[in-house]
């Protein structure tokens, strides 16, 4: 009796496990909110507070014949970081039956520090994108919360191809991206480190060639050579003038005839 009153509960339990671990699997396998894609809104959505922002912004205007300078909307700061997936990701079943860990909560300022100093002393940003095999210059970058870099079109398409949040390096699934602005940096800095050497060797080649030809060698036959071209300009200097260059006539001094 006991037996076959408990048979049917462990065959309900064992059916909700079944479902549970099904649609864990199901969730894992699809794509859920693509990290390097844009932030979470549809386009409806983005359409429609478009329209709103317009008809805030749309207000009656009495021509008053004065030329007034019309204020444009605020550009965004270029270098601002941001967190493109700062809500984790609904528990699933399995995960609230406790037969999978939950999803890690977002990370604070204080340990995206830390991910973001371990990724500099790793040197991510100065070696090229691990898909792609290219500098990140100033395309946009993202960091993942295991502290790996790539470029943000790079990591979008990753996504794409395998259909999971699941890094190109580390494996990880659902890890946190942030956008950043370290090879961006990094490429300016030699970018300018560039432009001044080519500056300042051009500055050094002048000053070197305006010194060989003021200051006489100390070696002798480079002496001689020197000179002996200072010579030849000299010599050359007068006929180069033309009639700039006339002698002057001597003056007679014998003596004068008295009429």
């Amino acid at each position: 009796m006991f037996k076959n009153k408990g048979h049917p509960c462990k065959r309900g339990n064992l059916a909700i496990t079944a479902v549970a671990l099904q649609d864990h699997i199901l969730h894992d396998l699809q794509l859920q909110n693509p990290s390097a894609a844009d932030p979470s809104q549809t386009k409806a959505q983005q359409r429609a507070n478009a329209l709103r922002s317009l008809k805030r912004n749309a207000k009656a205007v009495t021509d008053t014949g004065l030329q007034r300078r019309t204020q444009g909307p605020r550009e965004a700061d270029p270098e601002r970081e941001y967190v493109l997936d700062p809500k984790p990701p609904p528990l699933t079943l399995a995960q609230r039956l406790g037969l999978f860990e939950p999803p890690p909560l977002p990370l604070s300022s204080d340990e995206w520090d830390k991910v973001r100093q371990r990724s500099l002393s790793q040197g991510d940003s100065v070696q090229p994108c691990p898909v792609c095999k290219e500098e990140f210059q100033l395309r946009p970058q993202v960091l993942l919360s295991c502290s790996h870099v790539f470029h943000r079109a790079c990591l979008q398409a990753f996504e794409k191809f395998t259909g999971k949040k699941t890094c190109p390096l580390c494996r990880k699934n659902q890890y946190q991206t942030r956008v950043i602005h370290d090879g961006a940096q990094l490429f300016r800095r030699k970018c300018a480190t560039r432009i001044q050497a080519c500056w300042r060797g051009h500055v050094v080649r002048k000053w070197y060639r305006d010194l060989r030809r003021t200051l006489p060698p100390t070696d002798a036959r480079l002496r001689r050579k020197f000179f002996e071209e200072k010579l030849v300009m000299l010599s050359i200097l007068p006929v180069s003038l033309g009639p700039l260059c006339v002698p002057l006539e001597p003056v007679c001094a014998g003596p004068v005839s008295m009429l």
